[in-house]
């Protein structure tokens, strides 16, 4: 089982071919990369940020849940943090295992739970603008800056209840994109954003 948080270039092709054994029918690869648009808004880079250690626990317990619910051999969870440009690859996943029925739905398995549980949280900067994109919990101290400012909002004009800054407070877009097309259900929204519950695809 191999499970890492990394700073630099994800090898795919490496890990996967590493992942490989005689005991093998299948090996799975979800290589998720940074694609150049997000409905129709060009997208410059995405920056990644984590809490590492639990971040790396909760990879841990998913790699180890995979291999026992789906039956698999093997699973490899590679996640990267820090600016990545189009075309270059946040996370992989590989699952090994004697059959590719497994093999298939452990790899789904992982991405989709991953998305939601683990805090790792992702910022889509475009030509025009930036937003933080739905489906990462995000940090403890961004929720709880959000309540006080709410709070600050609810004591003077009841209008402004619920306008918020962004995170760091330089008039970037608050909330998320309605149009993100990498929406999954997750308990808090992204830092400077209100949270809510939505339902949706991959990382």
């Amino acid at each position: 089982m191999r499970v890492e948080i990394t700073d630099e270039v994800i090898p795919s092709a490496e890990i996967a071919a590493e992942m490989k054994d005689g005991a093998d029918g299948a090996v799975c690869v979800f290589d998720g990369i940074v694609r150049d648009n997000t409905r129709g808004r060009k997208t410059l880079y995405l920056d990644y940020e984590a809490y590492r250690e639990m971040a790396l626990e909760k990879m841990r317990g998913l790699a180890g849940e995979a291999i026992e619910r789906f039956g698999v051999r093997d699973v490899a969870l590679v996640h990267r943090l820090g600016r990545l440009v189009v075309g270059e690859t946040s996370v992989l996943i590989v699952v090994a295992s004697a059959h590719r029925g497994a093999a298939f739905e452990a790899c789904r398995w992982l991405i989709d739970t991953l998305k939601k549980t683990v805090p790792i949280w992702k910022k889509e900067q475009f030509v025009d603008g930036a937003v933080w994109a739905d489906g990462e919990p995000f940090p403890e101290e961004q929720r709880v800056g959000e309540t006080a400012r709410q709070r600050v909002s609810e004591a003077g004009d009841s209008s402004e209840v619920g306008t918020l800054a962004g995170a760091d407070g330089l008039g970037e877009e608050s909330g998320r994109p309605s149009d993100d097309a990498h929406t999954s259900e997750a308990m808090y929204g992204a830092p400077g954003s209100v949270a809510k519950l939505e339902g949706g695809g991959g990382r």
